[in-house]
């Protein structure tokens, strides 16, 4: 949980640094994908209260949902009220330090995870290619409002950037109030065969352990154990969470990957259920006789 805050605080930081470079260097590009940084922040922060299925966390769900809405709307209400200004080329600076944080602390627990045989490998939030998409959208804008001078209708790149990132902030928060009304579970969600058999078939594992699907509130999280075969470099380690992570992104709005540091015996795991289940049913079926009997009794005193 200690490790899952790091990459909280990290986020933060990040999402502090794009707002605070989005109005220094006039770019609302960057502040809007702040915003969306934002809604993944808080949907982790559900996700770490620990109660699943918790009606209280569902509506809070729901509130969130909400917000990313009206964020979207106010962030493109915002771009088109203030004048037009030329971003300033110190906005790549923000990006750069943004990109830099957000891999280096990813790859930093990946590393010393793999070497201890043990630990978080990594905990995310945002697929790869959403997370270089929005980079990418602020990038083009910053350079299409540079060249605006041979091309007016470029000026408003900026404020084309906002509404490409606030389409993201809209279906997030449509999934996530989807999600708390529609598909709030009760139990852990098993995973299918499909996705369990194409994470199997990656040559980095050594074993697949537990790999479900959670839900806190409308927030899903998938949580996934695994052990690593032994001498695969950290290049290829990284590569293999990073793909994994982005694998399962597709079924869940977190992820979070473990490293276990041995095998795990299913077959003796499912003994340990049954009897586990056997026991329960022995007691239930014990408390009932036991009420049988002291029923049989006051009726016995009775006659």
């Amino acid at each position: 949980m200690k490790d899952i805050k790091t990459f909280i605080i990290v986020d933060l930081i990040i999402f502090i640094l794009k707002v605070v470079g989005g109005l220094l260097t006039h770019s609302y590009t960057i502040v809007a994908s702040g915003a969306y940084d934002l809604i993944l922040i808080l949907c982790s922060l559900m996700a770490m209260k620990g109660n699943t299925a918790n009606k209280k966390l569902g509506i809070i769900t729901i509130i969130v949902g909400i917000v990313s809405i009206l964020l979207a709307g106010g962030l493109i209400t915002l771009a088109f009220l203030t004048d037009i200004k030329i971003t300033s080329l110190w906005v790549i600076l923000f990006l750069v330090i943004t990109l830099i944080m957000r891999y280096i602390v990813s790859c930093f627990y990946t590393n010393i995870s793999y070497q201890k045989k043990k630990g978080l490998l990594s905990y995310g939030n945002i697929l790869s290619n959403v997370d270089f998409y929005n980079y990418g959208v602020i990038i083009v804008a910053l350079i299409l409002m540079k060249v605006s001078k041979w091309a007016a209708v470029l000026k408003y790149a900026d404020r084309i950037g906002v509404i490409l990132l606030s389409v993201l902030l809209i279906i997030k928060g449509i999934k996530l109030i989807r999600n708390s009304i529609i598909k709030l579970k009760e139990v852990p969600t098993k995973v299918s065969d499909e996705v369990l058999d194409e994470i199997k078939r990656r040559s980095e594992i050594k074993q697949l352990g537990k790999l479900e699907v959670q839900y806190y509130g409308g927030v899903r999280v998938a949580k996934c154990d695994v052990l690593l075969k032994e001498g695969i470099s950290m290049v290829d380690v990284n590569s293999f969470v990073v793909t994994l992570q982005d694998y399962l992104l597709k079924i869940a709005d977190a992820v979070r990957i473990f490293m276990i540091d041995k095998e795990v015996n299913t077959s003796r795991r499912a003994k340990v259920r049954s009897k586990k289940a056997d026991a329960r049913n022995s007691g239930s079926r014990n408390s009932k006789t036991g009420t049988k009997k002291k029923t049989n009794k006051k009726t016995n005193k009775k006659r």
